[in-house]
């Protein structure tokens, strides 16, 4: 069995292109990491964009792993001529802040090639599983390829179907025979707990 941990980044910077992270989005970045360190990670794959990139950071210093950078995993938004505002961040007179908050995910993307989104999504997917063919993989991306994803695992006519969290986790497994199941959705644990494994590590 191999099981993928599909984790979308941590808060960014608003108002610039390809941004890295907020000192918010940081400190959200070094609590997953110090959670996922105890997950036995076979290997760290991430997308291409800054955000992504110093998401998965602190987990390559914890792990000693480097991320490889897989391309097919962007996010949707590449359009350089505008900078980037985090969804959460919109104001509140535009449509797609509407959108969200009525949780219509699909019209924040309204123009948005779906079948070409869901096909670079699934093919993101199949590079890992077959990279690993068991173990355990962090994949650090973006919502909207986790939404679109997760959506074509459960067959669902809908590719935006929830709104996860920063750095929250999904997980996906290839069981014996190739078939892929939903395991989790929007792990946040992270975010508020530690674990218990912490603690007997202090003391040992």
């Amino acid at each position: 069995m191999t099981e993928l941990l599909l984790i979308r980044h941590g808060l960014p910077m608003a108002g610039v292109f390809d941004p890295g992270l907020s000192p918010e989005g940081t400190a959200q970045a070094e609590r997953l990491a110090a959670w996922l360190v105890h997950e036995d990670l076979d290997a760290l794959y991430v997308s291409p964009y800054q955000r992504a990139r110093e998401t998965v950071a602190p987990l390559e210093r914890l792990t000693g792993m480097t991320a490889t950078v897989l391309d097919d995993l962007r996010e949707w938004d590449t359009d350089v001529s505008q900078p980037y505002t985090p969804p959460e961040q919109i104001g509140a007179d535009d449509p797609r802040a509407t959108a969200l908050s009525e949780g219509r995910y699909e019209d924040f993307v309204p123009d948005l090639d779906w079948d070409a989104f869901r096909a670079r999504a699934a093919r993101a997917m199949d590079t890992v599983f077959a990279a690993h063919p068991g173990g355990r993989v962090a994949v650090v991306c973006h919502g909207g390829i986790t939404n679109t994803y997760l959506a074509t695992v459960l067959g669902l006519p809908t590719m935006f179907w929830f709104h996860p969290g920063y750095t929250s986790v999904s997980r996906v497994r290839r069981m014996p025979g190739g078939r892929i199941v939903l395991h989790s959705v929007n792990e946040t644990a992270h975010m508020i707990a530690e674990r218990a494994v912490d603690a007997v590590d202090a003391v040992a």
